[in-house]
Parts: C-alpha cells; structure tokens; sequence
C-alpha cells in the first residue's frame, strides 16, 4: 500500500511541472484575425496548407464567408508583421482586424 502511495505522490509531482509550463507557453501565443481575399475553397486551402509551415504558428482558421483567416502564434518565434507577410507571400491580400474595424452585431 505504501508503494502505490509513493508511486502516486511521484507521479503527481512530475505532473506538476508539465502543467505550469503547458500554462506559460498559453500566455506567449498571440491570436490575430486578419481580412482576407480569400474567395474560395482552394484559397483557403492554400492557406491552410501553408501557413502552418510558417516558425511559430500554432493553429489557423479560415472563415470564407467573411474572408477571414485567425491565426494562433509564439510570440517569442512570430509577430503580427511577419505573420501578414506570410498570407501575402501566398498572393493573397491581407489586413488585421481590429475592434474599432470589425463589423459591429445588431443586439
């Protein structure tokens, strides 16, 4: 009984770390949404199939219908700057939305 006891209690502390260090690498990632031209479904494949190759990003979403691309990324290994750089790179045009320009939602 004891042995089960130790192996948990080592078990929780080796957790312990790996939990604190996946929380730190949350808070230096960056999400920005950028307005596209993107025009259909092999455009945003393009982009999805690219973009994720680009250092430092984590995760790309694609909205056709408001021509939107979301990406996810290490601030540490990407910026903003870099990551439009990216998109246009792929022929497509490409500008950050922000609150003050993204389109306000009837209530």
């Amino acid at each position: 009984m004891k042995t089960i006891q130790k192996l948990l209690a080592a078990m929780l502390l080796a957790a312990v770390p790996l939990m604190l260090t996946a929380q730190d690498k949350a808070k230096n990632t960056e999400t920005v949404k950028f307005k596209t031209s993107i025009e259909c479904n092999n455009c945003v494949n393009k982009v999805m199939t690219n973009l994720p190759q680009e250092k430092g990003i984590k995760d790309v979403k694609c909205d056709l219908k408001t021509q939107e691309v979301t990406v996810t990324y290490q601030k540490d290994k990407n910026n903003t700057a870099d990551v439009k750089k990216a998109i246009e790179k792929l022929g497509f045009t490409a500008k950050v939305v922000t609150e003050e320009t993204a389109p306000k939602k009837d209530k």
